[in-house]
């Protein structure tokens, strides 16, 4: 919350644009019974940064974690979870080298279980909180490590299971490119 108003006192005309793209494991925890925790998780933002170091992104963002044939070889089908979320960031000014920042935000997670979990897609609220850094590559590029904690706190997928709501470890490697 601190994050988001901190950037109301930087001028508009102190943004500067940029998109990201990233590819990363994830550990999914409490996917039920049938399920590897690891899978891979994508996602693309566009965002604004502004002169005070805080960033402000729109992102989609996409989960899966594969079955390991508890269901039978006929139902092999993924869990999957798509998320659209609304970021802050701060950045915090080290060096020219490497800049860290520490992220959080808040959203929507639509949860794809795999026949035998749930009826259909579940929606939820979702929030994250992660860290990072940034290292120049280019003059408007920056390659961009980033660790973060999703949560979908009204997703249980087994109750006979497990009751825990659905969360993930992600590790993300991806490219900032700045406008």
């Amino acid at each position: 919350m601190f994050l988001v108003a901190g950037m109301w006192a930087t001028p508009l005309s102190a943004m500067e644009p940029y998109v990201s793209a990233f590819v990363g494991s994830s550990e999914m925890n409490h996917v039920g019974r049938g399920h590897d925790n690891s899978g891979i998780t994508m996602l693309g933002a566009f965002g604004l940064g502004f002169d005070n170091n805080f960033r402000l992104e729109a992102e989609i963002g996409y989960q899966a974690v594969g079955n390991n044939g508890e269901y039978g070889a006929n139902l092999d089908t993924n869990l999957s979870t798509q998320l659209i979320l609304a970021n802050a960031c701060y950045d915090i000014s080290l060096s020219d080298v490497v800049t860290p920042y520490i992220t959080a935000g808040t959203g929507v997670a639509i949860v794809n279980p795999p026949f035998g979990a749930l009826n259909s897609a579940q929606k939820s609220l979702a929030y994250q909180l992660g860290a990072g850094f940034t290292v120049p590559i280019g003059e408007n590029v920056k390659l961009d490590a980033r660790y973060r904690y999703v949560v979908t706190p009204k997703v249980i997928l087994d109750p006979e299971f497990d009751n825990g709501k659905l969360s993930s470890n992600t590790i993300l490697l991806g490219l900032r490119f700045n406008f």
